[in-house]
C-alpha cells in the first residue's frame, strides 16, 4: 500500500527545512526583498549564491522615494537583476543606445527610399511598394551568398517620355516673354503682393533662369518646361497685382476692364499647353509651376481649378518624395531646404482650401514627416525674409485641420460623447490663442505698422487667424435662441465661448480689411482678403439673426462696402457678393418685421385699426431703410458659387443634440426665390 503518490493527485507537503536555515536576518538583501524571499543575511546571501545573482544591500525602504523604487522595478522587469551602480548603468545605457541606432538605420533603409534621377528629380518608393519588397529580397539573397545579376535589374529612372508628342509647344515659349524690363517689373510685383506668407521659388535661382532664357539662343526642350512655366506664371500673377503699384485718386473705382488681365490670360493659356510635359517630367520645378497655376486661378475658381492645380502640385511632390524626411548622406543642404519649403507651401495651401471649401485633403498629416523650413545663409532674398510668417501659417493650418476633424467627430458622435469633443475643441482654441500671443510683434507676424516691410504679410496672417477662429465657432451660432438663458450643463460654456470668439473674430476681420484699404488698398485678386471678408460677413449675418446689435450692423455695413470693391471685374466673386447681399437684405427685412410687430402689440386698438386700414388700401407701411445695394444691374453668373454655397451655409447649423437645430432642406434655394434681377429683392420678399 506504500505506492508513491501520483504527481498532481493532491497537495504536496513542503520538505522540512533544517533549523539552521530557518533563521532570518534583521534586514534582507535587495534581490531577496524584490523576489519576496527569505534571506539569511550576509553578502552574498545563500539564496543569491543559489540563483547566481548579484547580492547587495540597498538603502532602507524609508530612505528610498517611491519614484526611485518604482523606477527600479520597471528596469528590473525589462532588464533583469542588474546592478544600479553608476558604472553598470552607464554601460547598459550605452548598449541600449547603440542597438537602438542600429535598429533605426535598418528600419529607415527598409521603410522608404529616395534615389536621385537628376539634379532636380528624385524617385520615391513607399514603405509597402513592390520595389522596396524586391530590394528586401535582393538583400536577403546577398546575405545568403547569391548576388543577383545587375544587368537583370530594371531601370528605376523610367519616365513615360515616349507618350509625349514630338511637336512640343515648348519651342514657341519665347514668343510669350515680355520685354526684359517688363519682366523685372512683374517679378517685383509678384514678390511684393502675391507671395506674402508662402514660398514658391528661390529668388536668386529665379532671376538666374530669367537671365538665361533671355540670353539663350539654343532651342528649348521638354526639360525646360518646368522653369518656363514657372517664369510665365509668375509674370501672369504679376499682371493681376500690377495695378497695386499705382495709387488711384481717392474715390475712383477700379475699372472692370483692365488690360493687364488679357496679358495674364494669354500667359496662362500658353502655360496650360505645357501641363502634359510637366506631368511627364515630374521634377521639383513642376511643383513650382503647378503652385503658380493654382495661385493664378485661386480668385477665379477656388474650389475647382485652383484645388485641382494644388492637387497636382501635391502629386508631383509625392512622386519626388518631398513629403518625407531626406536622409541621404552628403545631401546639399540648400536643395533639401528648397524641397521642404516647396512641400510645406503646397501642403498648407491645398489643406486650407480643402477644409474651407469642403474638399478632401490629398495627404494627411500622418503621412508626411518632412522637416520644417529653417533659415540657412545660402537662401537669400532682396526683401525681408518671411520665414517666421511662413512657419506660422504652417502651424495655423495644422491647428485648423485638427479643429476640422474634431468638429466632424462632434457632429457624428452620440449626444453623451459631445462634451469630450467640445472640451477638445475648446483646448485647441485656447492653445491657438496662447500661440498667437507668443508670436513676435516687431517686423514679423503681429506687427501691423503700415510702414513696416511685411505689413501686408502680417495682416494676411492675422486674417488667416481670424478665419480659423470663425470656422471653429460658427457651428454653434444657432445652438441657442437670443434672449434665452443658457442651460447649466457643462457643455454649454464651451459652445458659448466659441460662439463669442467667432463674433469677435468676424468684427476683427472687417477691421483688418479696412486697415488694408486705408494703407495701400485692398487687392481685388487676393484670395486671403476676399475669403476673410466673406467669412466674416456670413458669420455676422448669422449672429445678427440671434441678436442685431449696433456693433454687428456697423461691421456689416463696413464689410459690404469693402467686399464690393474686391469683387470688381471678377464674375465668380461678384456672384458670391450678390448672395451675401441677398442674405443681408432678408435679415434686415426680418428684423424690420419684428420691430413692426412689437410696435403693433404695444399700440392702442385704434392705432392698430388705422395701420390695418392702410394695408387694406395698399398704402405702404413705413419700415426701416434697407441696406443700399450696388447700382450695377448686370445679372451675375451664380454657377460657380451655388454648387458649394449650401454646404457653406449648412456649416452654420447647430451640432446635433444641442438646444436647437437648424437644418436646411435640399430645396432651400427654391424657397429663397431669387428674382431674375438679383439686386431687385423686393419681388422676392
Amino acid at each position: 500500500m506504500n505506492e508513491p503518490r501520483q504527481k498532481g493527485s493532491g497537495r504536496q507537503r513542503r520538505p522540512r527545512v533544517p533549523e539552521s536555515l530557518r533563521k532570518r536576518t534583521a534586514r534582507a538583501c535587495m534581490p531577496c526583498r524584490q523576489h519576496k524571499q527569505k534571506c539569511n543575511g550576509g553578502v552574498p546571501c545563500a539564496r543569491c549564491q543559489q540563483y547566481s545573482r548579484t547580492c547587495f544591500e540597498g538603502p532602507p525602504p524609508d530612505m528610498s522615494t517611491d519614484k526611485d523604487r518604482h523606477m527600479k522595478r520597471i528596469i528590473r522587469h525589462f532588464l533583469g537583476d542588474i546592478s544600479f551602480d553608476a558604472g553598470s548603468l552607464e554601460e547598459v545605457a550605452d548598449n541600449l543606445e547603440n542597438s537602438h541606432q542600429d535598429e533605426e538605420k535598418d528600419e529607415i533603409s527598409e521603410s522608404y527610399s529616395l534615389d536621385p534621377l537628376s539634379t532636380n528629380t528624385m524617385h520615391y518608393s513607399g514603405e509597402f511598394s513592390y520595389w522596396n519588397f524586391s530590394k528586401m529580397i535582393q538583400r536577403r539573397l546577398q546575405s545568403l551568398g547569391n548576388v543577383p545579376d545587375n544587368e537583370d535589374e530594371p531601370d528605376r529612372s523610367f519616365r513615360a517620355t515616349g507618350l509625349q508628342s514630338s511637336s512640343s509647344c515648348i519651342s514657341s515659349a519665347m514668343m510669350y516673354f515680355p520685354p526684359r524690363n517688363i519682366a523685372e517689373f512683374l517679378t517685383d510685383t509678384f514678390l511684393e503682393f502675391a507671395q506674402t506668407n508662402y514660398y514658391y521659388f528661390d529668388e536668386t535661382t529665379f532671376r538666374q533662369k530669367l537671365e538665361y532664357y533671355y540670353t539663350n539662343k539654343q532651342p528649348l526642350t521638354i526639360h525646360d518646361a518646368g522653369w518656363v512655366c514657372t517664369l510665365l506664371m509668375t509674370l501672369a500673377v504679376g499682371t493681376q497685382f500690377a495695378y497695386m503699384q499705382t495709387k488711384p485718386a481717392h474715390g475712383t473705382p477700379v475699372s472692370e476692364n483692365i488690360p493687364d488681365d488679357h496679358v495674364g490670360l494669354e500667359l496662362y493659356r500658353f502655360s496650360c499647353r505645357l501641363i502634359p510635359d510637366l506631368i511627364t517630367i515630374a521634377s521639383v520645378e513642376t511643383v513650382q509651376a503647378f503652385l503658380l497655376l493654382g495661385i493664378y486661378t485661386l480668385p477665379i475658381d477656388t474650389s475647382g481649378l485652383a484645388y485641382t492645380y494644388y492637387g497636382l502640385a501635391i502629386k508631383m511632390a509625392v512622386q519626388n518624395g518631398m513629403h518625407r524626411r531626406f536622409y541621404r548622406r552628403n545631401a546639399d543642404i540648400t536643395t533639401v531646404e528648397l524641397r521642404n519649403r516647396l512641400w510645406w507651401s503646397a501642403y498648407s495651401l491645398e489643406c486650407r482650401i480643402s477644409i474651407l471649401h469642403g474638399r478632401p485633403v490629398s495627404v494627411s498629416s500622418a503621412e508626411t514627416d518632412a522637416d520644417m523650413p529653417v533659415d540657412i545663409p545660402s537662401i537669400t532674398s532682396s526683401r525681408v525674409s518671411n520665414l517666421p510668417n511662413f512657419t506660422a501659417v504652417i502651424f495655423l493650418t495644422s491647428r485648423l485641420s485638427e479643429a476640422c476633424n474634431t468638429i466632424k467627430s462632434l457632429r457624428r458622435c452620440p449626444r453623451n460623447h459631445q462634451s469630450g469633443y467640445l472640451d477638445k475643441l475648446t483646448t485647441i482654441r485656447s492653445r491657438l490663442r496662447a500661440w498667437w500671443s507668443s508670436l513676435p510683434s516687431q517686423t514679423h507676424c503681429r506687427d501691423l505698422n503700415p510702414d513696416g516691410p511685411l505689413f501686408r504679410c502680417n495682416v494676411h496672417l492675422e486674417l488667416n487667424y481670424t478665419t480659423a477662429t470663425i470656422y471653429m465657432g460658427r457651428p454653434f451660432i444657432f445652438s441657442h435662441q437670443s434672449g434665452e438663458e443658457s442651460p447649466s450643463s457643462t457643455r454649454s460654456d464651451p459652445m458659448t465661448d466659441l460662439r463669442v470668439d467667432s463674433l469677435n473674430a468676424a468684427i476683427r476681420a472687417i477691421e483688418l480689411c479696412q486697415l488694408l484699404q486705408n494703407s495701400g488698398g485692398l487687392a481685388r485678386v487676393s484670395y486671403t482678403e476676399f475669403n476673410a471678408c466673406r467669412a466674416a460677413l456670413l458669420a455676422l449675418i448669422a449672429h445678427g439673426l440671434n441678436e442685431a446689435t449696433d456693433a454687428i450692423s456697423t461691421s456689416l455695413t463696413q464689410g459690404m462696402s469693402l467686399i464690393r470693391q474686391m469683387c470688381v471685374g471678377l464674375e465668380s466673386a461678384r456672384s458670391e457678393v450678390a448672395v451675401i447681399e441677398a442674405l443681408e437684405r432678408a435679415r434686415q427685412r426680418l428684423n424690420s418685421r419684428s420691430q413692426t410687430e412689437n410696435t403693433v402689440t404695444e399700440a392702442s386698438g385704434y392705432d392698430q385699426f388705422r395701420q390695418w386700414a392702410r394695408l387694406w388700401r395698399s398704402e405702404p407701411v413705413t419700415s426701416t431703410p434697407d441696406l443700399e445695394l450696388q447700382t450695377d444691374t448686370t445679372v451675375p453668373s451664380f454657377d460657380g458659387f451655388f454648387s458649394s454655397f449650401p454646404n457653406e451655409l449648412n456649416a452654420f447649423a447647430a451640432i446635433p443634440g444641442s438646444e436647437e437645430n437648424l437644418s436646411l432642406g435640399s430645396n432651400w434655394m427654391d424657397e429663397l426665390q431669387i428674382p431674375d434681377d438679383p439686386l431687385n429683392l423686393d419681388s422676392a420678399m
